[in-house]
């Protein structure tokens, strides 16, 4: 049984098809990503179309990874509305700090909302 593991980072998306009772490395792919620390989210869909041609069709199970804290914006409609903001953006850096202490330092927000705001 062949098996895929997809990786969508910052700066590609990496596919790899093994051989699941033993891993051996069947084919793999990668396509790039746009540089920045934006991304509109139909690159990372390019990107997958690319990297697991011929070899997607063939898995009989995948595995999917991802970067994280990026910021999907949508409409109304579900439609994107603006390029995705990466975790690698650091311009609301100066605005999370101040919110955290405009309400009660991070310990409450980690109470209140299981995170702290970051950039």
């Amino acid at each position: 049984m062949l098996v895929a593991g997809v990786d969508s980072s910052t700066q590609s998306t990496k596919v790899l098809l093994c051989e699941a009772g033993d891993g051996t490395i069947v084919g793999q792919g990668s396509s790039p990503h746009p540089g920045g620390t934006e991304c509109p989210p139909q690159a990372w869909w390019d990107a997958l179309q690319q990297a697991g041609e011929g070899l997607l069709s063939r898995a009989a199970a995948v595995g999917v990874a991802g970067q994280q804290h990026g910021m999907v914006v949508l409409d109304d409609d579900g439609e994107v509305i603006r390029p995705a903001l990466l975790w690698n953006d650091l311009r609301s850096a100066a605005a999370a700090t101040a919110l955290i202490a405009e309400r009660g330092g991070p310990a409450w927000w980690a109470e209140h909302t299981g995170s702290v705001p970051n950039a």
